[in-house]
């Protein structure tokens, strides 16, 4: 299995696939860095990690990691490379899992490599003291993050693998981003129980105002989902990969 995922990494190297998401990822924080450099004279840091954290989870995650799985998933058949890979003495089966691990590693750097750049990125301006408890805060909850987008990432995947193409999924990235920004807005008890919302349920139950500095900060104990969410999270990437799985051992490949 080691050698599939490495050769999934192998295959992504020759493209200009992590050029791309290193400019992503980088864009966030540098653009954050001058705001914070031009307008304000010190960085506070649960304030300045929130907007960096809202703006990658509400805006730019989401139609990536549908990026990144379309890719991986597709690009066999855009390179009409489905006929060898298939006719290799290795299952169907392993060969899925191994692309879905490839995307779940790459996922969970990018998200802490957000994280580091934007720390690192912050103490380059005049900047609060930066202490052990405000790292290792933010970092659990973009892990909860992280979790929650992998309950809906074989949605992505199932989509990719049905429409055989980058398009498709990029639109469905496209419209959950516009549907959790539009949804945020309404005070609807049912939404809550939406996994698409559960990232950004879990980083707005992360924080809370700050009454003294009048910022916002970081509850380091709070609860970022419901059990019923939790149930409904699981269940969905469940059942989301059963279909990946099931649609890609019946997939013909021509």
């Amino acid at each position: 299995m080691f050698n599939l995922i490495y050769c999934e990494f192998l295959k992504l190297k020759k493209s200009h696939l992590f050029l791309a998401l290193a400019i992503i990822i980088l864009l966030p924080p540098i653009l954050l860095y001058i705001k914070w450099h031009a307008e304000y004279k010190l960085i506070i840091w649960d304030m300045y990690l929130f907007q960096e954290e809202i703006s990658t989870t509400a805006l730019i995650n989401l139609p990536m990691y549908a990026f990144i799985s379309s890719y991986i998933y597709t690009r066999e058949f855009s390179y009409n490379t489905a006929q060898t890979l298939f006719s290799y003495s290795i299952s169907r089966t392993k060969i899925f899992i191994s692309k879905f691990l490839a995307i779940l590693i790459m996922t969970g750097c990018i998200i802490i490599l957000q994280l580091l750049v934007s720390v690192l990125a912050g103490l380059l301006v005049p900047h609060e003291s930066l202490t052990r408890g405000i790292v290792l805060g933010h970092l659990k909850m973009n892990l909860y993050i992280l979790l929650a987008q992998y309950a809906i990432l074989p949605i992505a995947i199932f989509i990719a693998q049905v429409s055989r193409n980058i398009i498709i999924p990029m639109v469905y990235g496209g419209i959950i981003t516009a549907f959790n920004m539009y949804v945020s807005m309404l005070k609807l008890e049912i939404i809550e129980y939406i996994p698409f919302t559960y990232p950004i349920q879990i980083l707005t139950n992360s924080f809370k105002t700050n009454i003294y500095r009048q910022d916002i900060m970081i509850i380091n104990n709070s609860v970022p989902l419901s059990n019923a969410c939790i149930v409904i999270a699981v269940l969905t990437f469940v059942i989301g990969i059963v279909m990946c799985i099931t649609y890609y051992l019946k997939t013909d490949i021509t």
